[in-house]
């Protein structure tokens, strides 16, 4: 089947406009667009980001080196991993922390703050009662714990730091030089930036190394992230040739859909969505295969995508708190296709559907901290927050830029009443929203909603507003 190569020039157009855009925002975009054997266009290309959960890639590659020398992974956690040992974790396995089957729930805005945290404080965290949202392999459910798990994994099985495992058994051998861990090793970072709700740039706190590094502390340049997009096609290449080695077994097996995510259409195109290992696939009618991962962190947003049939790569770094480049490499190729395609300025308006996952019922403790959470938009009680946040909530949003925010959305919609458990739907044990009807007398007219999720422990890491 013959695929289309988005054009080259509309994507890289496409790009240095982002890159405009970020910069009138007060911060720095890199990116990358690379035809293999050729010497590729780019912009920042040097210059050190971290690259958030596009680490993971790094984690299931060591985890993948050490499955190769006899690693079970299908072994129970608490067999690998002792101090795991009556948790509610204790029975999954490597294999589903790989593919985010684990049962356990999305917690990016908590985990990203806990990088620092040592292993001992895991464990006693864990043995508090973490609490998992399904049964184990049901469905997809992006969760940052099971990476960390995965970095003990590795030191109980090599007896050296996961850091010092990933640097001797990936970075070095691969040649990605200027990669690393510690954010004072590179003097050159660029900086981190928190955009408050006015636009305006704060200095973003950073973090690690700790037991969380496993899922998304990595540093690197789109110079090196390039040479690891190349390994991994390389990977593909060898595999089917009398060259195959270990890593090409590794790198080709992490590219390849473990578990299902979702299915996504427009009237252009089907693609199905699914996660590797620490990679995501996705099979596109256009382009064909396609492997990417995402990254966002307190000051940092990328993502790395590579399309197999076309030889083509792409990565975009960003240096603002959850930069969308996600969003940004989609639409870029998006335009770059349409462009190819023969219908430049075709919009690409997808939806999607996901695998349905069997959640376990919320408990009557969870909905109140959702109703507790959602009253603070009606009204911000300091004392309410105190027991309720997350560590990660203050460190997000500073306590006066949040109590402003939340009365702006207030005041538009003319709340005064509390809310109560009735005006609670809990969509998983620990993810709830309230809705709020529109009024024709208010400057909002439509239903509008307030999205609350908890960390495993129950408290609360987001509070959503709809726009």
């Amino acid at each position: 089947m013959a695929f289309t190569c988005p054009d080259i020039e509309v994507i890289t157009r496409e790009l240095e406009s982002a890159g405009d855009a970020l910069s009138a925002q007060g911060g720095s975009l890199a990116w990358g667009v690379f035809r293999r054997g050729g010497p590729g266009l780019t912009s920042n290309a040097d210059v050190p980001y971290r690259i958030a959960s596009m680490t993971k890639s790094f984690t299931a590659a060591a985890i993948g080196s050490l499955a190769a020398k006899g690693l079970d992974l299908d072994m129970p956690l608490h067999q690998l991993v002792p101090g795991l040992v009556g948790t509610s974790i204790a029975d999954r396995t490597c294999r589903q922390a790989l593919t985010m089957g684990t049962g356990f729930t999305k917690d990016d805005p908590w985990a990203d703050r806990m990088e620092a945290m040592t292993s001992a404080e895991l464990m006693a965290y864990l043995n508090r009662g973490a609490t998992p949202i399904a049964p184990a392999d049901t469905g997809f459910e992006y969760s940052n714990l099971g990476y960390a798990l995965l970095g003990l994994v590795a030191e109980s099985v090599t007896g050296e730091p996961f850091i010092d495992t990933v640097t001797t058994e990936i970075l070095h051998p691969f040649g990605l030089s200027s990669t690393g861990f510690d954010h004072a090793d590179f003097p050159d970072l660029a900086p981190a930036i928190r955009l408050d709700r006015h636009g305006r740039g704060h200095a973003a706190e950073l973090t690690g190394p700790g037991v969380f590094s496993p899922i998304g502390g990595a540093i690197s340049t789109v110079s090196d992230i390039r040479t690891w997009m190349d390994a991994h096609l390389d990977a593909l290449d060898r595999l089917s040739t009398d060259h195959a080695d270990s890593w090409s077994r590794i790198l080709s097996d992490n590219q390849q859909p473990h578990r299902l995510v979702e299915v996504a259409r427009s009237e252009h195109h089907v693609e199905t969505v699914s996660y590797g290992f620490g990679l995501q696939h996705r099979l596109d009618s256009r382009l064909g295969r396609v492997v990417c991962h995402s990254g966002g962190y307190p000051g940092y947003g990328s993502h790395m995508r590579w399309f197999p049939d076309l030889d083509l790569s792409i990565v975009v770094l960003g240096n603002t708190t959850y930069y969308p480049a996600e969003r940004v490499v989609r639409d870029v190729v998006d335009a770059g296709w349409t462009a190819a395609a023969g219908t430049p300025g075709a919009r690409v308006e997808r939806t999607a559907t996901s695998v349905p996952v069997p959640y376990f019922p919320a408990q009557p403790a969870q909905a109140e901290a959702v109703l507790h959470a959602a009253n603070l938009v009606v009204d911000f009680d300091e004392t309410r927050a105190d027991e309720i946040f997350a560590m990660n909530m203050d460190l997000d949003e500073p306590r006066d830029e949040r109590r402003e925010r939340f009365a702006a959305w207030r005041d538009d919609r003319d709340l005064s009443q509390a809310f109560t458990l009735d005006d609670v739907e809990m969509v998983t044990p620990l993810r709830g929203t309230v809705t709020v009807s529109g009024d024709e007398s208010t400057q909002v007219g439509s239903s509008a909603t307030i999205t609350v999720s908890l960390d495993h422990l129950g408290a609360v890491q987001t509070i959503t507003l709809s726009s």
